[in-house]
């Protein structure tokens, strides 16, 4: 699907037709969710709107969702917050890609700005616990800042395969 327009949020890249909810269950759920929106506020509850419903369409454990919402938000919130430092805000991108092997199934996420990488502050006024909420809800974090932007990298803990369903 090429990149559409949506109003003033930004661009969405999605590989899944658009929602139509009378025919939701004939779709079969796309492995891959791509979004890309400008680094303001709304946009994180944008994001984890689309999250929660790619999720879902995986038949992702419901145990398990809240865990990758949290560390996607926390991702997405520190991109928008942290990455650009003038008045005109940059892009924010996500992308999820479903993984599977016998041993089960697991999402990898990558979040994305194109700012510059901001070194931790010495007075960290009680703040820094993104990080390591991303560390408690995924499986493993990768975060690797440059002068050119910010990619972090999350795995989700192993959930079991998806039962077929006709």
């Amino acid at each position: 699907m090429s990149p559409s327009k949506t109003g003033d949020t930004g661009h969405r890249h999605d590989d899944r037709r658009p929602s139509d909810p009378a025919s939701k269950a004939k779709w079969p759920a796309s492995p891959t969710l791509r979004i890309t929106l400008p680094a303001v506020p709304v946009s994180d509850s944008l994001i984890r709107d689309r999250v929660r419903r790619w999720l879902q369409s995986l038949s992702w454990p419901k145990g398990q969702v809240n865990d990758v919402l949290l560390g996607a938000s926390e991702a997405v919130s520190n991109a928008i917050e942290h990455a650009y430092r003038s008045c005109r805000p940059g892009l924010v991108e996500f992308e999820g890609k479903l993984l599977a092997t016998r041993a089960g199934r697991w999402v990898e996420l990558r979040i994305r700005d194109f700012g510059s990488w901001r070194p931790v502050p010495a007075d960290d006024e009680n703040r820094r616990r993104g990080i390591p909420l991303m560390h408690a809800c995924m499986d493993d974090v990768k975060i690797d800042g440059t002068d050119h932007g910010t990619e972090i990298r999350l795995r989700s803990h192993i959930v079991p395969l998806a039962l077929a369903t006709s």
